[in-house]
């Protein structure tokens, strides 16, 4: 009997951790995700409750010619080698926003050196920068060359 109970609960772990993965790839935190740099700019989207480990609240603001989203990690995301793919996947159900290539470099270089900060914001003016590990991310702290208004970590 006890055998049994334990296969259960690891058939049901591995579905459950089969149905995350497959979520988050279908969000686009796989790495075939492309994404339009000429998307729609989307509504805003005030503080809302994300309802994940990961990713405590998330809000996106429309500026005009970009957006900015915004978020608060939870703890589970601010420690050493966390599911960030799962994360953005969790991010990107929370809050609608275009799936641009600049937005998950913002998102992965705030995971890899900014984890610590208490808010995290990606704004949609910037470049792609898919160079971002090798590009002095200590300097630059996830904010690379914007153009209009960009600025905050």
């Amino acid at each position: 009997m006890l055998g049994s109970t334990r296969t259960a609960r690891a058939t049901k772990r591995f579905a459950l951790l089969a149905a995350t993965t497959l979520a988050a790839t279908l969000l686009g935190a796989g790495p075939a995700a492309g994404q339009a740099q000429a998307a729609p700019l989307p509504p805003d989207q005030g503080w809302r409750s994300c309802g994940s480990l990961l990713i405590k609240k998330a809000s996106v603001n429309n500026k005009g010619n970009m957006f900015e989203v915004n978020m608060v990690p939870g703890h589970a995301l601010r420690v050493p080698h966390p599911s960030v793919g799962v994360a953005w996947g969790d991010l990107r159900n929370c809050v609608t926003f275009p799936n641009l290539d600049t937005l998950r470099q913002q998102f992965d270089c705030h995971a890899a050196f900014a984890r610590k900060e208490q808010e995290w914001n990606m704004e949609s003016d910037r470049q792609s920068n898919p160079d971002w590990k090798t590009d002095n991310p200590l300097k630059h702290r996830c904010n690379w060359d914007s153009s209009d208004g960009g600025g905050s970590s």
